[in-house]
């Protein structure tokens, strides 16, 4: 059929083809089905004729990427070095990554007489005639930095400092953390819903139980629980009656296991729970998401996540993993904020307010969820 054949036959349909169309059309070799198609448009392009694909959906997919599962027994002096080492070094590299300066070891500070930059620890704070004190420490010396201000600043963060150097005296201008860096939100696909502080042995069944039977009609593959459950025969119990064909991430909070922070995991039997440490970092259909029973922002600012009671091979809590979803509890107030990108989101308690949340990771909106009465 040659281009004066084709447009007379879509003509007689009331339909006009694009020169890309027309074109289209003379390579093809079954056009009469082509010809034979329904078309809603007046105008047909390329790719109104072209077959339509099949879009297949993605399976769910995760991935572990922080979990705790062991603690020394014993500790030594050895430990003690390796440990806040390897805090220091972990931290440097984030700061030296983030920011594009020239940085210099405290112990050559001696040859400057200029604004400097530094890396250290901080191993003590205090105050000398109406200035703050800063003594810095890295892995060659410690010296003090004398501020007007330290905002949040603590004890043991690792921190890059802006400063003034008059030979053993130091005079801060400004305190660097590693940050969030700016970005676009990192989008996945399918949902996600996410609780905390069930409180089983405390709160209301009903409660506890309508929430369960909404879940198990919603089409949301994966549920994240971020401590303070209580009764984990219980909650187990719940999760094989409710929670068939879908995925659970469960992480303890202070109200599940009497030990040091950080926490290793829960122990179940169920196939479908996967239980991961306080805190954790889990990669969950293309987003990476952060759970953790108590959490502040200062923690993502500072890229560390809380003081740590106990000495580990290495300081575990560094934070070296974006996450673009952190999920809390522990205070038992439900909210929904954003920080540079990251969503941090807490679904309160049934305690006092338990407000389910729902990500849409396609489009990372956030919600509440109002669970209709039992």
């Amino acid at each position: 059929m040659d281009n004066a054949e084709i447009i007379k036959t879509f003509l007689q349909k009331g339909v006009l083809l694009t020169p890309e169309a027309l074109s289209y059309l003379a390579t093809q070799e079954n056009i009469n089905a082509i010809l034979e198609s329904k078309h809603d448009k007046t105008i047909l392009t390329q790719n109104d004729l072209m077959p339509k694909q099949i879009e297949i959906e993605e399976p769910d997919k995760f991935n572990i990427i922080k979990n705790l599962t062991a603690k020394p027994k014993e500790i030594g002096t050895e430990d003690f070095i390796s440990f806040y080492t390897s805090k220091y070094e972990k931290m440097k590299k984030l700061l030296t990554e983030r920011l594009s300066k020239n940085f210099v070891s405290l112990n050559k500070l001696d040859s400057f007489r200029s604004e400097v930059h530094v890396i250290g620890l901080v191993k003590e704070l205090k105050e000398k005639n109406g200035k703050k004190v800063v003594e810095l420490e890295d892995l060659t010396t410690t010296v003090p930095i004398l501020f007007d201000d330290i905002g949040d600043l603590e004890l043991d963060d690792v921190v890059a400092v802006s400063a003034i150097s008059a030979g053993k005296v130091m005079f801060g201008k400004k305190i660097l953390y590693p940050d969030m860096p700016l970005r676009q939100p990192t989008r996945g696909y399918g949902k996600a819903c996410f609780i905390s502080d069930l409180h089983l042995e405390e709160s209301p069944t009903k409660d506890i139980e309508a929430f369960f039977s909404w879940f198990e009609k919603q089409d949301i593959p994966a549920l994240f629980i971020a401590g303070d459950t209580g009764d984990l025969t219980k909650l187990e119990e719940l999760i094989n009656q409710h929670c068939y064909g879908k995925q659970v991430f469960i992480i303890p909070g202070n109200a599940d296991k009497q030990e040091e922070y950080p926490q290793l995991p829960l122990e179940f039997k169920s196939k479908n729970i996967i239980s991961t440490s306080n805190p954790s970092i889990i990669e969950f259909n293309g987003v990476k998401i952060l759970l953790i029973h108590h959490a502040e922002i200062s923690m993502l600012k500072k890229r560390y996540l809380g003081k740590s009671r106990q000495i580990l091979s290495e300081d575990y809590l560094v934070l070296d993993e974006i996450p673009d979803i952190v999920h809390c509890g522990h205070t038992h107030e439900p909210f929904i904020t954003n920080y540079k990108s990251v969503t941090i989101v807490n679904s309160g308690s049934p305690l006092s307010s338990f407000r389910p949340v729902v990500i849409d990771l396609t489009s990372r909106e956030a919600i509440h969820i109002k669970i209709p009465e039992a």
